[in-house]
């Protein structure tokens, strides 16, 4: 049977999900959460410190327990359309600063992704992601000199995909692997989150319509902040 401050954390999310209570909102006051549910102060406590522990919840210190505003963003990984235009489809504001902009010779493991030689150039472009001011993204993103010989910092400070189909290539898709990661001490301090922090790490390839692999990304998003939409079809 399942505990009774479980029974009122759920029903408190169920609350929040309906929108009884919007998020910025001040719970009901601690004795009234005792009288709606019948239970010591105790068990009131335990539920809301498991959804303070769970990122729904925060207290302020002599005023009460408010309904965290979290800035979702949803990644379409279905219609493949880059975070610029992801981000926009939400009614929200992208921005992009640049970390890192350099030419240099491909790593083992890049070149293999890449399918290009280890003598051969890329450039390595690190972006951290913002959406309303609040970075949200890092992208490490290689991509072979040899295609975007003109690629520029202002280019990449706007959308990555644009540019590319500005030059007249075609993208047809991005074979994405997902995986929870512990980053580095750079990768937190950009984000903003502490160094145990889990990350959610994307690992991915980009392909052109005639099989050329043009990118080779590696993507650090918030997990609390970012969620991922994959649609599943079923063959003809």
């Amino acid at each position: 049977m399942k505990p009774v401050y479980l029974k009122i954390a759920d029903d408190l999310v169920s609350k929040i999900k309906s929108g009884t209570y919007q998020e910025g909102d001040m719970l009901p006051p601690e004795n009234l959460l005792l009288e709606t549910y019948s239970v010591s102060r105790m068990t009131v406590r335990k539920a809301l410190a498991l959804l303070v522990e769970q990122d729904l919840l925060y207290r302020v210190k002599g005023r009460g327990t408010f309904i965290k505003k979290h800035k979702s963003a949803v990644h379409d990984a279905f219609y493949l359309r880059g975070f610029y235009a992801c981000v926009k489809a939400q009614g929200k504001e992208p921005t992009t600063e640049i970390v890192t902009f350099e030419v240099q010779e491909p790593n083992s493991l890049v070149a293999s992704k890449l399918e290009l030689h280890e003598q051969d150039k890329v450039y390595h472009i690190e972006r951290l992601r913002l959406i309303d001011g609040e970075p949200e993204m890092l992208e490490s993103t290689y991509l072979p000199l040899s295609l975007f010989s003109d690629l520029t910092v202002d280019a990449m400070k706007g959308s990555k995909y644009e540019y590319i189909e500005g030059k007249g290539m075609k993208i047809a898709q991005s074979r994405q692997t997902v995986l929870p990661e512990i980053a580095d001490k750079k990768v937190n301090k950009l984000l903003g989150v502490k160094d145990d922090s889990p990350l959610l790490k994307v690992l991915s390839v980009g392909e052109f319509d005639d099989g050329t692999i043009f990118e080779y990304s590696i993507n650090y998003f918030k997990l609390n902040q970012y969620s991922f939409e994959f649609v599943a079809k079923r063959p003809n």
